[in-house]
């Protein structure tokens, strides 16, 4: 079987940098506040540079984020 997933091996304190992208997109996205680089940038005090190899995670992680909101915010 053969499969076609990617997967990278993460260190500890980029997973953990992933997670703090994370908690941030969520707060930004429960406040209403536009999610931008350099807000995300300010939030974990990072140069906004530092978060351009986070781009297609982040991109993902926003998507999901704003989706979950969606599905929660729908009336039965």
């Amino acid at each position: 079987m053969i499969s076609n997933d990617y997967y990278e091996d993460l260190s500890p304190s980029e997973a953990d940098f992933i997670i703090d992208i994370y908690e941030v997109i969520d707060a930004l996205v429960y406040h209403g506040i536009p999610v931008t680089l350099v807000r995300i940038s300010y939030e974990l005090d990072v140069m906004s540079e530092e978060l351009a190899d986070y781009l297609p995670t982040i991109i993902t992680i926003l998507n999901k984020v704003e989706e979950s909101y969606e599905v929660q915010q729908k009336p039965n």
